[in-house]
C-alpha cells in the first residue's frame, strides 16, 4: 500500500512538472508569426491568453529611428518570466531588423532571420528589461514593437504593442521647428532696423 502511495505521488509530481515546463528556454519557433506561446495545461488543453488590459507596456526611446542605427525598447511592468518581442511593420507579422546585446536571462532568436526576435533564456523572474534593436540599413518605413509577455505559464498577454516609430531623423531638432524660423526672422528684422 505504501509503495502504491509513493508511486502515485511520484506520478502526480512528474505530471505537474511536465505541465509546468512551458518553453522555459525561450519561445518556440511556432510562435514566430502568431506570437502564441503554445502553453498547455495538459496534453490536450491549451492555456488561453488573458483578455484583460495588459499590465505590461512596450516603451520605446523615441518617435523616430534612423536606418542602420540601434534603438532601445523596454518591457515595463510587474515581474514576468517569459516573453517574445519583435519589430514589425504595423499590421504585418514578419519581424524586421535584428536584436543584439541580450541582457541577462534573455537571448536573441531566429524567426525569419538570425536574431530577428528576442525571448527569455530561462524562466527566472525579470522586470523592466531594456533590449537593443538594430534597424535595417535600408529604409523600411514605420515600425511597431509587438510582444507576448508571460507573467507565468498560465497567465500571459498577447499583442502588447508599442507606439509606432517612424523612419527618419530624430524629431525635436531646433532647426526643424517653426518657432526657430520665426525667431531668426525677427532677429534679422531687428538687425535691419538697427542698421538704418
Amino acid at each position: 500500500m505504501a509503495v502504491y502511495k509513493v508511486a502515485s505521488c511520484v506520478c502526480v509530481f512528474l505530471a505537474f512538472l511536465s505541465a509546468c515546463d512551458a518553453f522555459g528556454t525561450g519561445a518556440p519557433a511556432t510562435a514566430c508569426m502568431t506570437m502564441h506561446p503554445g502553453h498547455k495545461i495538459n496534453a490536450t488543453t491549451d492555456v488561453v491568453p488573458q483578455t484583460s488590459a495588459s499590465p505590461y507596456s512596450i516603451v520605446v526611446e523615441g518617435s523616430r529611428y534612423t536606418p542602420g542605427s540601434t534603438f532601445s525598447v523596454q518591457i515595463v511592468g510587474p515581474v514576468f518570466r517569459g516573453f517574445l518581442l519583435q519589430a514589425r511593420r504595423p499590421g504585418m507579422t514578419t519581424p524586421i531588423g535584428t536584436f543584439s546585446n541580450a541582457p541577462t536571462n534573455t537571448k536573441t532568436t531566429m524567426c525569419t532571420t538570425a536574431d530577428s526576435s528576442m525571448t527569455h533564456d530561462n524562466p527566472s523572474v525579470k522586470q523592466n528589461i531594456t533590449l537593443t534593436w538594430n534597424a535595417p540599413s535600408a529604409g523600411i518605413g514605420t515600425v511597431q514593437f509587438v510582444a507576448t509577455v508571460a507573467e507565468m505559464k498560465v497567465t500571459y498577454w498577447m499583442n502588447v504593442m508599442s507606439a509606432e516609430v517612424a523612419e527618419g531623423p530624430a524629431s525635436g531638432a531646433s532647426f526643424a521647428k517653426p518657432t526657430f524660423y520665426l525667431i531668426m526672422v525677427l532677429c534679422l528684422l531687428q538687425a535691419a532696423f538697427l542698421l538704418k
